[in-house]
Order: C-alpha cells, then structure tokens, then sequence
C-alpha cells in the first residue's frame, strides 16, 4: 500500500510532459573476456594476460510523432568497460533529428566511413581487437596523422540518410571539425571533413562504397586525409564471403597512399558461427614506394550462443608487420591498455569472453 502511496504522489509531482513520449528503449550489450597478447620481434617485447575488449555500451533512442508522417529522433550511445572505471556518457553514437518520407536528418556524432565493409567481430562474443579495421583504417602509422576517419566516431557532424528503396541505402555526413574540436574563429578552426556511402543490398548479394575527405585544424587546407573504400559480400546460406579493398592517404608536403583488402568470411557450424578474417595492406606509396610498410593479418573465432541474448566466444588474431610498419591490433592501447608496437613487430592474442545483449 506504500509503495502504491508513493507511486502516485511521484506521479502527481512529475510534470506531464513526463509522460508524453512513451517511445523510449534502452538496449546495448555487455562485452568482457580474458586476453593473452604477445608482442615479438624486436624492441620491448613479451607477453601479458588481461581483462579486454571494451566494446560494451547502453543505448538510450527514442522517437517522438510529429504528425504527418514526420517523428522526432535521438539516440544516446555510452561506451563503457564494466572491468574497470569511467566511460563518458554519450561516447559512443549520439543525435537528435528529424525523420520522415524525405528520410532523415541526424546532428551529433556519429560513426562514417571507417566501418563499411568491415567484419563481424566488433558485433559478436569474440574479440572487438580482432576486426579488421586494425588494418583498413591506418596508413602504416608513416605520416604521423591520425587514423582515417578517427577509427572511431567523427564530432560536429550532420547527416543526410536517404529514404529507403528497395534495396538501396546511403547517406551523406559533413562535420565542422571531425576531431572534435570547435577551434577558433576564421581560418585556424578549419577541421572539416565530409564523406559519402551507397549502399544496395538484393536477395544474397551486397555492394557498397564509402568516400571520406577530411582537413585537419589549424593546418594548411592541403592537411588531410582522403580515402575511398569498396566492399561486397555473398551470402550462400551455411557462409557469406565479403571482399573490401580500401585506398587510403594521408595528405601533407608530401602524400603517404596506402591501399589494403580484407577478405571477411563467416559459417554456420552446430549452434554457433565460425569467424575468419584475412586482411592485407600494401606498402605506403609517397614519391616512390616505401619497402617493407606492409602488413598481413589474420583473425579466427567461434561464437557461441548459450541462449537469445547471451554468448559465448574465442578467438585468436595475428598481426605481422613488414620491417618499417607498426600496425596495431584495433583498439589494443585505448581499451586493453596494451603498448603500441615499434616498427617490425609482430603481435597475436587469444581471447575468450562473454557478451550478453539487452
């Protein structure tokens, strides 16, 4: 009876608006799992075991009808890691738009580029390290920039979604300053970027493409980035095969062009899904070609579901690195806190973990 009490006096003393817009989820996952990671070849090198991954976050979107056919959108996206403290709120995608037969209109910070043709490790219980965006999103760490596209989320963006047809998809996004930074007025707070994607999926087969063009602040316009990515995939039914190639450079007094391919492949077997991934990045071209700035990398696990929202997974990646090329496992330092290797090291990990979804 006290708690009926209090339940309708907290009701009484919340203003109505409260209850206006009853559209509101809140889902995401949890995401941990042992890691064993060993650096070789060269420089400090070793082993070390440790709680990894870091790709767990919770959602809060929701939708508001605006009448005719025209709703209010948002999403909130936090990433968080459950073993150990911090994780900002709104890290991870977050917008407040506009949607409707026309398709829809985000603001905020929003993921571009950087993850179209990419595999399906991020999304599973198998390691986020292991994706192939260790390789597709750098250019041999030569130019001294950051990663094409962040690697991550881009801020200060606004994107145009096309509305659905049939199979096709797309969008286009510009940011005032992709890095994050509003910077000063005039020309020292140029940091834009823009980009573009079409996608058209029919039946088993998928196609896309992604262009990114960006312009780092406080630098001369000719300071950039620029990167275009192509990427596919068939589904036979038991396994779907993906093929990406990306071309990507960092631009500067000089430009450092790098291309690479993946070759993303996933099969039923028993319950679960097998996961294989290689992935290839050529050697950095700038006046001439740059020798031994490639990288071969390849990536197996096992997803297992133990039921609808929990499962299980393993998985083991290695990164070999030509002599003068210092790729990293994708997020090894940000979320596992594991050291960058030197140029010529080679890594690999094992990893085993649990991913729950809500």
């Amino acid at each position: 009876m006290k708690k009926s009490l209090l339940a309708v006096a907290v009701a009484a003393a919340l203003p109505a608006a409260a209850f206006a817009q009853a559209n509101v989820t809140l889902s995401g996952n949890v995401k941990l799992g042992i890691a064993n990671t060993k650096i070789s070849d060269g420089g400090v090198t070793g082993s070390g075991t440790s709680i990894d991954d870091g790709s767990s976050r919770f959602i809060i979107s929701g939708s508001d009808d605006l009448g005719g056919g025209m709703k209010g959108i948002f999403m909130i996206d936090s990433r968080f890691r459950p073993d150990e403290s911090g994780g900002a709120l709104a890290s991870g995608n977050a917008f407040v738009g506009v949607a409707g037969g026309f398709g829809s209109v985000r603001l905020g910070r929003l993921d571009t580029y950087y993850y179209f043709g990419t595999d399906e490790f991020g999304g599973r219980a198998v390691a986020l390290q292991h994706s192939n965006i260790s390789i597709l999103s750098w250019v041999g760490g030569l130019a001294g920039g950051p990663a094409i596209a962040n690697a991550s989320r881009s801020a200060n963006v606004i994107r145009y979604d096309m509305p659905a047809m049939g199979g096709l998809s797309g969008g286009v996004t510009y940011s005032f300053n992709f890095q994050g930074n509003d910077g000063a007025i005039d020309d020292p707070a140029k940091g834009e970027a823009w980009s573009l994607d079409l996608a058209w999926k029919s039946g088993p087969i998928a196609v896309g493409g992604a262009y990114w063009d960006a312009d780092y602040e406080g630098l001369p316009t000719n300071d950039g980035q620029q990167a275009w990515r192509l990427y596919g995939s068939y589904d036979f039914g038991m396994f779907k095969v993906g093929l990406t190639w990306d071309d990507s450079k960092q631009k500067g007094a000089t430009d450092f062009k790098r291309g690479a391919w993946s070759l993303p492949v996933t099969a039923k077997l028993g319950p679960g899904t097998v996961l294989f991934t290689y992935t290839q990045a050529r050697d950095v071209k700038a006046a001439s070609t740059i020798s031994d700035t490639g990288a071969k990398m390849f990536a197996v696990g096992y997803d297992y579901p133990l039921s609808k929202r929990t499962s299980l997974g393993v998985s083991y990646a290695q990164l070999k690195n030509d002599a003068n090329a210092n790729y990293a496992l994708f997020t090894m330092g940000a979320l596992g806190g594991h050291p960058a290797p030197t140029a010529g090291q080679d890594m690999g990990q094992w990893y085993i973990g649990l991913r729950h979804a809500f």
